[in-house]
């Protein structure tokens, strides 16, 4: 049994509230962040895009968002980096930079000064936050927002995050993944419906009062360590994020018979983490595409409904802790 203090029943609730009213929540921040890219005045959003160097700042969850929009255009041959706000030594801004500033907040300290640095340098800024009159938004160009419905009752960045990363596909032009979008919310809420049929089998799995290693390609390394930081924050258990193909150098040492490994599908070294997951007595749950030898797996589609799985989870574990 997961060793963890028993949790406020509300707060357990009001997380699993947060996690059933995301497709609804999605859609909405989907069409009011699209508003205001189409609102923007001809040639503005195309003159940021432009720009060669990309630097997201954010802290916490933000970051993590941003972590896989980076990799997206990296991949896509842009110079994209995603940095801690917090971090000393951080990129320096100019003329030939885009600055995307997230806190949900728009009153992180750290996420302020970095919009306000790159501003003076001459960056044009993006800020990404659920208040359009904050202190970020202040110091930003274009302001994006994170929220058109109410925001999480539990405190917890489930809808927030969820919208951090909508809008950071909605950029994704020269990726050609924005249309991912169109179907996310009902992606969402198939992952939902579908639980009845995975979830406590899933659970099972990591309820083992054992830390639970959390892997994922590095493209999605945002993905890996928003579902662990969902583990951490919420049930309170011991989850570390790894890159899959890093992990079988780095990670393994602390994985011991009996133990539960939630692995994100995706990377080249599934099979091979998968093996050796087996091959040390543990078991793991698969999100994503189907990967042999799963010893449970939970099928989704696209990024953000990915997201809500990990999750459900941990509202699943957190609820258990509580029993």
């Amino acid at each position: 049994m997961s060793q963890t203090i028993p949790p406020p029943t509300d707060r357990v609730a009001q997380f699993l509230d947060d996690i059933l009213a995301s497709p609804a929540a999605l859609a909405a921040v989907v069409g009011a962040q699209r508003a205001v890219f189409a609102a923007l005045p001809a040639g503005v959003l195309e003159e940021a895009l432009a720009r060669p160097r990309r630097r997201l700042l954010g802290m916490g969850s933000s970051r993590f968002a941003a972590l896989d929009a980076a990799a997206r255009w990296r991949l896509a041959g842009r110079d994209a980096v995603a940095e801690t706000a917090s971090a000393s030594g951080l990129s320096r801004g100019g003329p030939d930079t885009l600055a995307i500033v997230i806190s949900s907040s728009g009153s992180t300290v750290e996420a302020v000064a970095a919009a306000k640095r790159h501003r003076a340098a001459g960056s044009l800024v993006i800020a990404m936050t659920s208040r359009p009159a904050s202190a970020l938004a202040w110091e930003a160009d274009i302001v994006v927002p994170l929220r058109a419905k109410p925001a999480e009752t539990s405190g917890i960045a489930t809808l927030s995050y969820r919208a951090t990363v909508a809008a950071l596909l909605t950029l994704d032009r020269d990726a050609g993944i924005d249309g991912q979008l169109d179907a996310a919310a009902a992606d969402v809420a198939g992952v939902i419906a579908s639980r009845a049929g995975w979830l406590s089998a899933a659970a099972d799995i990591l309820d083992t009062g054992r830390e639970i290693h959390v892997l994922a390609d590095g493209l999605h390394a945002g993905i890996a360590e928003q579902a662990a930081l969902m583990l951490r924050e919420a049930p309170r258990i011991a989850a570390p994020p790894y890159d899959t193909g890093d992990w079988l150098h780095v990670g393994l040492y602390t994985l011991f018979p009996g133990d539960g490994v939630l692995l994100i599908a995706g990377s080249p070294a599934d099979a091979e983490a998968i093996s050796t997951i087996h091959a040390r007595g543990a078991r793991v749950v698969v999100i994503g595409p189907a990967r042999d030898g799963a010893d449970s797996w939970i099928s989704t589609s696209g990024v953000l409904a990915t997201t809500v799985a990990g999750e459900l989870l941990a509202a699943e574990l957190w609820g258990r802790a509580g029993r």
